[in-house]
């Protein structure tokens, strides 16, 4: 695919939260002190739940040949990364234009995913996995 992201303004503030929808629960929102909403994944329910299982390899990011794609009936997010960026491409049908774009330093991208994991991934203590019983024998 091909697509011109000369007109795509870039994001020195973004980041990732989770925000209550009137359906589906909590869904991600990627965000922008200074712009605010930027995109989201209106499709995705319950992300706080997916959240528990993610590691950095399932971090949305495509490329140009194989670019990360979702949509559903009216929504699409395409999402490319070229050195040093990552392009966020957002439209209102699952076919149609995206002209919601935005360019975020690639680091800051990955940093801003990787802390969302992490709050929603957290390690858990043996002792909370044992349910505190220190009489358990080891398996």
């Amino acid at each position: 695919m091909d697509f011109n992201l000369d007109d795509a303004p870039r994001i020195a503030d973004f980041s990732l939260t989770l925000a209550e929808e009137s359906e589906g629960g909590l869904h991600i929102r990627m965000m922008s002190r200074s712009r605010g909403h930027l995109a989201g994944f209106p499709a995705w329910d319950h992300a706080d739940r997916d959240l528990r299982h993610f590691t950095h390899d399932d971090i949305p990011l495509g490329d140009d040949e194989e670019p990360y794609f979702d949509a559903d009936e009216a929504w699409r997010m395409v999402i490319i990364a070229r050195s040093p960026d990552v392009f966020i491409l957002e439209g209102d049908t699952p076919t149609g234009p995206l002209p919601r774009r935005y360019r975020v330093p690639r680091d800051l991208y990955l940093a801003a995913w990787d802390d969302l994991i992490r709050r929603y991934h957290r390690a858990v203590p043996l002792e909370e996995v044992l349910g505190g019983d220190e009489e358990a024998t080891d398996a």
